[in-house]
């Protein structure tokens, strides 16, 4: 455990170096990009997210979780890799201005165009980084991670300056890719993994089959729900959408991006030494709702002052997409660690059949709703999250038992910290009538007050995450002391 936790300050810290720099670029870029523009790149890269899901059939995932992994194993997963990727990229690039007539935008298509070549760097860039996670060397994949994201904004910020308008964001992913891929071949030279060889790949589409053709359910019914979105309501309305779904996405993302990073190795590492996954499931549960439910109700009331400061006047339309987005989200209490472990325990098939089902009942909620406009597809989170939550727990107890009551009881003191966290919130706004008038300045002192209020209530209920904060300050200060 102690290495799992050392894993996860190490990537906590990335991540918040991440969100920090995310967060400046997303204000900036807010103010250069239009949300019709936005929307464009966001049809784009969602096209790209649905190839990379695609790609996956050979799995870096499979890296991490097989037991006896041999360099024909290696080698089969970057062929598989290497040949699912060339292929999408000749169907994307012949498809390209198709893609881009449908949506009424002829740039569109030197938007797939230009991504296609960072694309195609990620048929060496997945399996050195699920090496890499196997090897729980999340110091050098915390590195890259950092250093990719510098890159990325600096390079978008520059270009939209410029006028490259929704081009901004392919030319900036394709620079950050490629300089991600020599870095991975940098911290992981393991040029032998790279020799076209199919010996393992009945092993290897045997594992991935299940868990990327669930990526690759997710991904098309997220594609094909934003293509009714820009179709229907036009591609200012993507551009709204999910950029309100993002920033409720925030907690996730980046302050337990970490979780998602570390879990399926550190699950598969128990799993392979026999350990109690009951106990590190229910007690990873109990110190993501201490953190996840206090941000997600933060995000929900002071959702208006949070999108003028970050995102300006522009955006005011996602105002109550995010509030009642972020009210749905808090129903997903195990926030990234419910497929990973499924996986971990070698249940794969699972995860495919989680996706039809949430795919069957999730895009038709969401065809029906873009007929009402964007409110009603925002409402259709709760539906939809509901389904996931539930389905995915149902099959965790499949592979990990556990009851009901100590599913509770995991949650039961982050229910405390998270009302303390927003009381002072609440204080204030309550007797002011709202929060329309909270300016940068406020916002900021009421964030800070909310901060305060957390490490209280984590002391006040005896929380286990007081616990884990300490050591993170003990890890911090020792690698600070060796520098």
């Amino acid at each position: 455990m102690s290495s799992i936790r050392g894993a996860l300050v190490v990537v906590t810290g990335g991540k918040y170096i991440s969100a920090l720099v995310g967060l400046v670029t997303v204000a900036i870029i807010s103010r250069l990009i239009t949300p019709y523009e936005y929307g464009i790149a966001v049809l784009g890269m969602s096209t790209l997210a649905l190839a990379s899901s695609v790609r996956e059939l050979g799995s870096a995932a499979y890296l991490v979780q097989v037991q006896d992994l041999t360099e024909s194993k290696l080698q089969g997963v970057f062929t598989i890799n290497l040949i699912v990727t060339l292929t999408l990229a000749a169907v994307i690039f012949t498809a390209a201005p198709w893609v881009g007539t449908l949506f009424g935008e002829p740039g569109l298509a030197n938007f797939l165009r230009i991504s296609l070549i960072g694309f195609v760097t990620g048929s060496v860039v997945f399996p050195l980084h699920g090496l890499l996670a196997r090897d729980l060397a999340f110091n050098r994949i915390t590195a890259i991670s950092v250093t990719t994201a510098l890159i990325n904004a600096l390079v978008l910020i520059v270009l939209a300056a410029q006028g490259f308008s929704f081009l901004s964001f392919a030319l900036a992913n394709v620079v950050s890719g490629v300089v991600g891929g020599l870095a991975l071949l940098w911290a992981k030279p393991v040029l032998g993994i790279f020799r076209l060889r199919l010996t393992a790949w009945r092993d290897v589409l045997s594992f991935s089959l299940y868990t990327g053709g669930a990526s690759v359910l997710q991904q098309t019914a997220q594609y094909l729900s934003l293509a009714i979105l820009g179709l229907s309501l036009a591609p200012g309305a993507v551009g709204i959408l999910q950029r309100a779904s993002l920033l409720c996405q925030f907690p996730e993302r980046t302050i337990l991006a970490a979780v998602g990073e570390v879990a399926l190795p550190a699950f598969s590492d128990l799993a392979r030494r026999k350990s109690d996954l009951r106990r590190s499931y229910l007690a990873a549960i109990e110190r993501l709702t201490a953190v996840i439910w206090p941000t997600l109700l933060l995000l929900m009331i002071l959702a208006d002052p949070l999108v003028r400061v970050l995102l300006g006047a522009d955006w005011t339309a996602t105002i109550p997409l995010v509030q009642i987005i972020a009210a749905a989200t808090l129903l997903n209490f195990p926030p990234g660690i419910n497929y990973p472990i499924i996986i971990a325990t070698g249940a794969a098939r699972r995860v495919f059949l989680l996706a039809v089902l949430q795919v069957c009942v999730g895009l038709p909620l969401i065809v029906i709703a873009a007929q009402f406009g964007l409110k009603a597809v925002a409402w259709t989170s709760f539906p939809i999250i509901a389904l996931g939550v539930v389905t995915s727990t149902i099959a965790v107890r499949g592979v990990v038992p556990f009851t009901l009551s100590d599913l509770a009881r995991s949650m039961r003191v982050s229910v405390g910290v998270a009302t303390l966290t927003v009381f002072p919130v609440l204080v204030w706004i309550v007797p002011a009538g709202g929060t329309s008038g909270i300016g940068p300045g406020m916002l900021l002192l009421l964030l800070l007050a909310a901060a305060a209020a957390w490490f209280v209530g984590i002391r006040i209920f005896n929380h286990p995450m007081q616990s884990e904060v300490g050591r993170a300050g003990q890890v911090l200060r020792r690698r600070l002391a060796r520098h």
